[in-house]
């Protein structure tokens, strides 16, 4: 099937080749001097390198670092080197005249280059002192992906792993940190402002997972319980907000440890939160970074979903110190093996930490929605892609390596049991550890010690793209229940070419009956395209649920009787909430496919008028929203405005604005989320009430921080200008970076062109950092009139948005969410125009996807608009 959009892809980037095997380097002894003044910094380093076979030149990465000399030292003889470079490659060939041996020697390389202002390779970060109020600059590095080669000459791929010892001359009233610990810290001989730094040699690893930095930083401390030494570092003034981030710290290195029964190698694990970071957080062994929103918790000030966020972000990075630094993916086609993994590990880690979280709820709600959002399109990938330009190792940083990477690992764990997959992962680890590897690897741990098919099975999750829909139908035969189940891909639009017409899924298959709603009557797995399944005692009137607990990453559609069935249980809520979630949720997803109608997702949705459950209500407001906008399309948007108010009034009714003593931790999230609905419909009640609380909080009164930001979208979206100018003027005295994300989210609600252009605006200032833009500029999408002008402001500074963040995922994420939105053809050409003449190498998927998105935005519109809004009038 021809994808849409085709006229925006292309390349002209010459053939992609790993580098050569025939020099491979050992050990780096690298130094390095920086200059915060002039933001340059010099370096030299000494390679331990093993001469394969006879070569007259050694190649490896550089980009944007300019080597000065090179020498080679084998056998007491030097032989010094012609550099060329070759910028597209990102690559260094040095040249000898005459062939340097087989054997043992030493590559000796000096170079220079700048601090970066990108957020990449060797960068700097802004920051105000908070004791004198004076703006100055830290330093520190960010390798992953492919950006070691940023910072100084190396062989930076994955499965090329070498040893590291660093010396940094950095200004001596600064913390310096790296991967290990500090051996020696001297006064710098030629500048008494400067001090030498020198940290003990890291294991064996990869380039990516290097990591440097210097600044001003408050710390805590505590130990593990097996005396692993684990730091916080937080901004000066702030350490407070660092103790949180500790205790996660703390007990899941502990967990892992117990867990995996593989032992933490470093003495130390460092976390340290930076004012600029182009990611939530990286892993480097020993010294994992964090941007500061993901880390900082303010018991005043920070919200229930914030706490959650930095748990989870904290039991992600940890986890990597196993998966992915001990064991690392042989290239990066094999990304999901350190995303996925971390991904399903940290909600794993944060249950047994945190159990009044609910987490994996938690998990179906937030991450497997995700997946199946991005894998529902033609223009997905696999979990296993091919990867060759470094442009395009970014391309799969994205929710199909980690949410449907973690989801299918969730699922496989299920299968196989917790014994067994904590066995497996011990043979796993054991046997590759500071080694790298494939998928298959893997698997073959797994199907060994739990004796099930796991290879076969699990390779038709990570091999295709895409994932099943499972159609269910039931007849009686006698006493007997038999249930017919079909599989196919799912696509959004509903339409299959001959190769996805082919596909096949090895699936685990759970039934829920009535006689035990908890525990799966039936498990096996769908080997075939089609199969039966009989199910003795159960009478044509008894319910029947396939997946149990959502599992499975697959959707299911029941027979239109067997909805009706199953509507009982779901308002006395004798299914589970996670199997609530699941059952509306895939109902809403074959309505958009057209494999049923979205007027049978309305109807089905009165069932849930009196649903409480947090999990289930955040599926319900995804996809409610995700219906809403493209009701913003037609003439009824006021009705279903009118049908959202009468779905959610119940729940509101009940949660009210306050938290009580007697409040879940999810009844929080979910009060956020109700209210949060309520302000975009426009809900009089609410509105009244956000306006008082915020008079409120200006006058000092305190508001809780779950309540603040839809009391400041309200503010945004109906409030005078005089209000919406105290947004901004709150976002300027503010000094916690939640509380400034929360005000500048919440102005980007604002209906009026004039504000919304407001926020445009201010989003690429200097009040904002980088890292927040692409965040701002999507928050703005609540609107088809707010989407055209953030297409038009994406449009009008895309040469900056580009110098910021290049085929940065950041830049893949603004691309995608901006274009998605929209719902009509000529929107669609206008794009298509637009980026076929600016291009972004790699990121190409991307503008497909929210192409494909369009298209399916029309398709729905065009069959179904007309009768959800007859449905609508009706009621």
């Amino acid at each position: 099937m021809a994808s849409s959009g085709d006229s925006v892809v292309g390349s002209t980037r010459q053939p992609f080749d790993r580098l050569p095997t025939s020099v491979i380097p050992s050990l780096y002894d690298i130094t390095i001097k920086s200059d915060l003044n002039s933001f340059l910094f010099t370096g030299s380093e000494r390679v331990t390198v093993k001469i394969i076979e006879a070569v007259d030149r050694i190649v490896l990465n550089v980009d944007d670092v300019a080597i000065e000399r090179a020498v080679y030292i084998a056998d007491g003889s030097e032989t010094n080197g012609r550099v060329v470079i070759d910028t597209e490659a990102e690559i260094a060939i040095i040249f000898f005249q005459q062939n340097i041996h087989p054997g043992s020697g030493i590559l000796t390389l000096w170079f220079n280059g700048k601090i970066r202002d990108d957020m990449k390779g060797f960068y700097r970060c802004k920051y105000t002192n908070s004791e004198t109020g004076e703006e100055k600059f830290s330093a520190c590095t960010q390798f992953a992906s492919t950006y070691a080669r940023k910072a100084f000459p190396c062989w930076d791929e994955p499965a090329i792993k070498a040893h590291f010892r660093l010396t940094i001359i950095v200004p001596k009233d600064m913390v310096a940190l790296s991967n290990t610990n500090i051996v020696s810290e001297n006064p710098f001989k030629d500048d008494p402002s400067l001090k030498v730094v020198q940290f003990a040699e890291t294991p064996r690893m990869s380039t990516y997972l290097l990591a440097y930095l210097f600044g001003e930083y408050d710390y805590l401390e505590t130990k593990t319980n097996t005396g692993v030494s684990i730091k916080v570092f937080t901004p000066i003034g702030k350490k407070e907000q660092g103790m949180f981030s500790l205790r996660m710290a703390e007990r899941s290195l502990e967990f892992y440890e117990q867990y995996f029964n593989v032992p933490y190698p470093l003495e130390k694990l460092d976390h340290i939160g930076v004012s600029d970071f182009l990611y939530a957080a990286m892993e480097n062994w020993g010294l994992i970074l964090y941007r500061e929103s993901r880390f900082l918790f303010d018991p005043e000030n920070s919200s229930n979903i914030t706490k959650i966020d930095i748990a989870t972000v904290v039991a992600h990075e940890t986890a990597h110190q196993w998966f992915g630094n001990l064991v690392t993916m042989e290239w990066w086609t094999h990304l999901w093996l350190n995303e996925g993994f971390a991904s399903f590990m940290q909600y794993l880690a944060t249950d047994r930490i945190h159990p009044e979280f609910d987490i994996w709820s938690e998990f179906v709600s937030r991450l497997s929605m995700e997946a199946f959002r991005l894998d529902s399109l033609h223009n997905t990938h696999s979990i296993e892609i091919p990867v060759g330009h470094p442009s395009e190792v970014e391309s799969i940083f994205d929710a199909i390596s980690y949410n449907k990477g973690a989801a299918i690992i969730r699922m496989c764990h299920s299968w196989i049991g917790d014994e067994a997959f904590r066995q497996g992962m011990y043979s796993y680890l054991t046997k590759f550890a500071y080694k790298n590897a494939v998928t298959e690897d893997l698997w073959r741990e797994l199907e060994e010690i739990s004796k099930k098919p796991v290879q076969k099975m699990m390779s038709t999750w990570t091999k295709q793209r895409g994932h099943p829909i499972v159609f269910v139908s039931a007849r009686n035969d006698g006493n007997k229940r038999i249930l017919t189940l079909s599989q196919e891909r799912f696509t959004f639009d509903g339409l299959l070419d001959d190769e996805e017409k082919q596909m096949l899924w090895e699936i685990p298959i759970s039934v829920v009956t009535p006689d035990d709603p908890g525990s799966p009557r039936v498990s096996t797995l769908m080997e075939t395209k089609s199969m039966e399944i009989e199910l003795d005692d159960l009478n044509s009137h008894d319910w029947v649920k396939i997946n149990s607990n959502a599992l499975g990453f697959y959707r299911v559609c029941y027979a239109s009787d067997m909805v009706e069935l199953i509507k009982p249980a779901i308002v006395e809520k004798r299914i589970g909430p996670v199997d609530r979630l699941q059952i509306i949720s895939d109902l809403f997803a074959a309505s958009m496919a057209g494999k049923t109608s979205t007027v049978d997702f309305l109807k089905t949705l009165s069932s849930y008028k009196q649903e409480e459950d947090y999990v289930t209500w955040a599926a319900i407001d995804t996809d409610f929203g995700k219906l809403s906008s493209l009701i913003s399309y037609t003439k009824f948007q006021s009705k279903f405005a009118e049908f959202g108010l009468k779905l959610y009034a119940h729940i509101f009714g009940k949660l009210g604005f306050d938290s009580s003593s007697d409040d879940k931790h999810t009844d929080n999230l979910l009060r956020t989320i109700v209210l949060g609905r309520l302000v975009s419909l426009g809900d009089d009640n609410v509105i009244k009430e956000a306006k008082k609380r915020f008079v409120d909080h200006l006058n000092g009164k305190v508001m809780s921080p779950d309540l603040r930001e839809n009391v400041y979208r309200a503010i945004a979206k109906f409030g005078s200008d005089e209000d919406f100018d105290k947004l901004f003027e709150l976002y300027d005295k503010e000094s916690l970076v939640e509380e400034k994300l929360r005000l500048a989210r919440a102005a980007a609600a604002a209906s009026q062109p004039a504000r919304v252009q407001r926020l445009l605006d201010f989003s690429l200032s200097n009040k904002v950092r980088s890292q927040d833009f692409c965040g701002l500029i999507l928050s703005t999408l609540c609107s088809e009139e707010s989407a055209n002008l953030a297409w038009e402001f994406y449009c009008k500074n895309v040469d900056e948005i580009r110098r910021r963040y290049g085929t940065h995922q950041t830049s893949a994420k603004m691309i995608e969410g901006l274009i998605r939105i929209f719902a009509s053809e000529g929107k669609k050409n206008e794009i298509e125009r637009f980026f076929s003449t600016n291009n972004f190498p790699g990121l190409e998927s991307y503008i497909l996807r929210g192409l494909e998105s369009i298209k399916n935005n029309i398709t729905w519109l065009s069959n179904q608009a007309e009768l959800v809004g007859t449905f609508l009038m009706s009621i």
